[in-house]
């Protein structure tokens, strides 16, 4: 779904329509940027099963950032096409050595405070 981030708005709201027919309940912009920031790893099953966690809490009025499930609030910025490229190459080289941060920024060639840093603006948890 991250090529996809676009459509991420359409699709919780139409998810958000289909488990509350009838009700009132509506993403915020802030909401939806937040939603259309994050990766997705378990793709729209994920999804899905955020957008059912707030339906359980709202069933009208505005969900905003602040009712996500914390884990899924920060972070909305979307990043720009570098960015996301240089997300992507760290993530490949954390995966290479198993999650060893140390290790991947010898891999990468950068100082394990520069990594740390990258990390944590980029978004990688």
């Amino acid at each position: 779904m991250r090529s996809r981030r676009g459509e991420i708005p359409a699709i919780a709201n139409r998810m958000l329509s289909m488990i509350l027919p009838g009700q009132t309940a509506r993403f915020t912009p802030a909401a939806l940027g937040a939603l259309a920031s994050q990766d997705w790893h378990g793709n729209s099953v994920e999804l899905q099963r955020v957008v059912e966690t707030v339906a359980e809490a709202h069933s009208h009025g505005d969900i905003g950032q602040g009712d996500l499930p914390p884990t899924y609030r920060e972070g909305w910025r979307l990043l720009t096409a570098r960015e996301e490229a240089e997300r992507d190459v760290i993530l490949a080289a954390l995966r290479s050595v198993d999650g060893n941060r140390t290790r991947a920024a010898s891999h990468l060639g950068v100082s394990r405070s520069t990594l740390y840093n990258r990390i944590r603006l980029l978004g990688i948890s």
